[in-house]
This record gives C-alpha cells, structure tokens and sequence, in this order.
C-alpha cells in the first residue's frame, strides 16, 4: 500500500492487516501504543522503542546483517544480554526516532536515503554506532556537497593517520632524542630546494626546525578543514599546544646588500608552506616557573664595534611566572 512514512496507525483490523502487508515488505514503521497489540506476540515481530517512538521491525531483517549492531543484537546468542521491558519492547539508546528511521532502510534495501535537509554529520555518527557502510554504496542523498564533505573528513582522518605513521612520527623522534620536547615541521614541496648561506643564514630556528620533503602532505594541509582534522588526531593521541597553518617559509638567498661600515644584509626568498607546531612536555607550568627570591641581576658585557670599551648593561630578569598566573587563572576558568 502507498502510505506516509512514518505511518501512526489505528487500532482496526484493517490497519492490522495493511501493517502486517508493509512489514511483509520490508518497511520499517512508527506505532502508537494500541497500534499493535495484535502483532507484537508474534515470534519474528520486534517493537524497537527510539526517542519515546515504536518501531516494528521484522527480526529476520536484521539478522540478515550481522555485521550491524543490530544484527548482533538480536542475535540468539546475545539473547541473555539484551532484554525487552515489561511491554515486550527493545529500548534503542543514542539516536533520535527521525534519524533511526532513516538507518532502517539499510535493512529494507541496503540504502539509506537521506533528505536534502538532514544532517549529514548525524547520518555519518549514526553509521558508525550501528555499524553501517558510510559510503556512496550505501547513501542516497540529493545533497551532494554535504555528503561529500562527510566522505572527505572520513578520507582526511584515515590518510593523516598514515602521514603521522610514515613521515611525522619519525621526526618526532629525531627532535625527542635530542632532549626536545616540542616540534615545530615545516612540509615543503618534493621540488622545493632549500639553499640557506652558512655564514648569513635566515632567523627562522633553525635549531628546533624540522623539515619534511612531501608534495602530498603540502596538498593535503592547504586546506583549512584538512588542517583541522589533523589537528584532532593529534589532541587524541595526546599532544598539546598543537598549530597547524601555513606561513612563510626562507628557501634561498634572493639578493645581498652591503650597507654602511661593511655590514651585509642578505635577503632570502619565501614561500607559503603548511606547518605543524607540537608539544609532549607533561610539566610545561613548573618548566616556566622561577623561583625569584634565587635569582639576582646579572650583567650583559656588550663590546661596542668602533670603541675598545666595554659598556655594563644592567639587565633585570623577566617576569616569566606572570604568563604562568595567566594560563592558571584560563585553565580553572574553564
């Protein structure tokens, strides 16, 4: 029969009937309490209960994919694990009854067809509670754009964990053996030919810089929803004070000039290259804190250039436990 879907029903007969006719056909529908008191005794009949909404459901349906969570549930051998309540009905946690209508026809036709309007990001957790393909094979939808950038995030997460595993991950550990406990990697192109003079190099920190070569992990972190991915993976695996971006970076001298009293000044060429910044330092407060009551001026002997002199420069310390008392009062405020 052609009816609405979800389809509240009486308590006739007729209705009995035409229901008994739309389960025979697969369809998953919504029932009130009376709806259905003549079908739920029936051994392959399963009232699911979804966000205060009844679903009937065949369970040979689902133990036709047992590879769902669904599947498994009903299983026989889980039988002792999952128990109705006392109106015979299974309690469905963590979704909502419009979003579990949807996951239904997976069951029905292998196919969830999506509305324009529907969250995409809510079908994709979705898949993955109940253990559904995510995939052009299984999601219908005429809203491409959003379920591309679902199929994208996915895509992203799964190659950024292989680009931690072969190229990040290593340079970590070069850094860390050095006593580091901050990285900062700059991903430069495969073609990218980086010429720094030895005398008159460029002031980047060349000493906490880490290169890595690879024309795929530069197109990949161009963009921005890529970047925060990245991002994510690495707050999961436990890293902190983690940037991502893009800045400039110096590649090889573009012209030298010679300014008064010989002094050189060399400018370099740069070009925009994505960069990831990380920390693993478990005791990043105690390592900024100083204990002032220990530590006195000390003096900075400068040697002026065109006199033999030398001028005694007063420095007092910097007050570095200032910025500790700043990120204390952040951290309890959230």
């Amino acid at each position: 029969i052609n009816a609405e879907w979800p389809l509240r029903l009486g308590d006739n007969d007729k209705t009995k009937v035409d229901l008994v006719n739309l389960i025979t056909g697969k369809e998953g529908l919504v029932a009130d309490d009376t709806s259905f008191n003549g079908l739920k005794d029936q051994e392959d009949t399963l009232v699911l209960l979804v966000d205060g909404v009844r679903f009937l459901m065949y369970r040979s349906l689902l133990l036709a994919h047992p590879e769902t969570m669904l599947g498994r549930m009903f299983d026989e051998n889980n039988s002792r694990l999952v128990r109705p309540n006392e109106k015979g009905e299974y309690r469905i946690e963590n979704v909502s009854w419009d979003i579990f209508k949807i996951i239904l026809g997976f069951y029905r036709i292998r196919e969830l067809a999506v509305p324009y309007d529907a969250n995409m990001n809510d079908i994709k957790e979705a898949c993955d509670y109940f253990l559904i393909p995510f995939n052009i094979q299984t999601i219908v939808s005429e809203n491409l754009s959003s379920l591309m950038h679902e199929l994208s995030n996915d895509g992203a997460k799964k190659k950024f964990e292989c680009f931690l595993q072969s190229d990040i991950v290593p340079k970590m550990a070069e850094t860390a053996m050095k006593g580091e406990r901050e990285c900062h990697i700059v991903c430069l192109k495969d073609e990218d030919v980086v010429d720094w003079d030895e005398e008159y190099p460029p002031s980047v920190g060349e000493d906490q810089l880490t290169i890595i070569k690879s024309s795929e992990i530069n197109r990949f972190l161009k963009y921005i929803e890529n970047r925060g991915i990245a991002k994510a993976v690495l707050q999961e695996k436990g890293l902190k004070k983690i940037r991502i971006g893009i800045e400039g970076f110096p590649t090889h001298k573009e012209k030298v000039k010679v300014k008064q009293h010989g002094k050189i000044q060399v400018t370099y060429f740069y070009v925009q290259r994505p960069f990831i910044v990380m920390s693993w330092e478990k005791e990043e407060l105690r390592s900024r804190h100083v204990d002032f009551a220990n530590v006195s001026t000390f003096q900075l002997v400068q040697t002026d250039a065109n006199n033999t002199d030398q001028v005694e420069v007063n420095t007092p310390p910097i007050n570095l436990n200032a910025v500790d008392e700043i990120e204390q009062i952040r951290q309890q405020s959230q």
